[in-house]
């Protein structure tokens, strides 16, 4: 990923937790970021963190997808990439996650949050699902409409001109990224229907790698990952907007999860409204 070489405070924002809107306990410096912890719910997040439009610039650049996990994504996928063969795995367990817990095949609406280069809208297209998606990068959303062909619309989900009732909503290594996930939450919830269904992965700061590492963890990644989660606040953030944690998967042999030792699977259905 190509990104300015350094941030500075002008860049950033203080916050407070999405929770319980109070300041958190400062757990490492790593300035001009910080990473904090709330005293009341124990949420993990960066305070201070990049601000709106520093945000949108470091999305913006036409590197940001580029290495690592993704690949060469903005071109067509190598025979042999090892990236793109781990980007297959983790789409193929995932369909097939979401048939297992849905009890039936594809078939209805399914949205994205976060679609990237639409390569996972691309493959739930090809199973059968009329698929759309919402995406901040506008080097990511060009590249899915144009070169995949795909409905994604550029900016925060709150803004796009979405109908009620989705069938399915999958969130990949989303939330983590939003300026309030609490927010997210609520937007889905209004989304998608009361019989869906709602996927996502995020990493999470409980798990075996990031409690030895600290600050050597692999995923903190300051300026971009500015939530860390756990299974209980996620459940508690769900919670509160509306849905239940149903399943969580840890395993790094699961399809959907593969060879993630740090990152996790979640299922959450919609709470009947009253």
């Amino acid at each position: 990923m190509t990104a300015p070489v350094t941030w500075t405070t002008e860049d950033t924002e203080e916050v407070d937790c999405c929770l319980c809107g109070v300041r958190g306990r400062l757990v490492h410096d790593l300035a001009p970021f910080g990473v904090v912890r709330c005293p009341r719910c124990g949420l993990v997040f960066i305070s201070p963190r990049l601000a709106p439009a520093a945000l949108q610039r470091l999305y913006d650049d036409v590197g940001y997808f580029e290495g690592g996990v993704y690949g060469d994504a903005a071109r067509e996928p190598r025979r042999f990439d090892a990236a793109m063969l781990l980007q297959r795995t983790w789409t193929a367990g995932r369909l097939a996650l979401l048939d297992r817990v849905r009890g039936r095949g594809p078939g209805g609406r399914l949205l994205e949050v976060g679609a990237g280069y639409g390569l996972f809208l691309d493959a739930a297209r090809r199973a059968g699902w009329e698929t759309s998606g919402v995406e901040l990068s506008r080097t990511g959303a060009r590249h899915a409409r144009e070169t995949l062909g795909l409905d994604v619309f550029c900016g925060q989900l709150a803004e796009a001109p979405l109908r009620p009732g989705v069938d399915v909503v999958c969130a990949w290594d989303t939330v983590e990224h939003v300026p309030d996930p609490l927010d997210l939450w609520r937007t889905v919830r209004s989304l998608v229907a009361d019989d869906g269904v709602v996927l996502f992965s995020t990493p999470y700061v409980s798990s075996l790698p990031a409690r030895l590492l600290g600050t050597r963890w692999w995923t903190l990644k300051p300026a971009e990952h500015i939530w860390h989660f756990t299974p209980r606040t996620h459940a508690v953030l769900l919670a509160r907007a509306g849905l239940a944690l149903t399943q969580v998967v840890r395993s790094p042999l699961a399809p959907a999860n593969a060879g993630r030792l740090d990152s996790l699977v979640g299922v959450a259905r919609p709470v009947p409204l009253d």
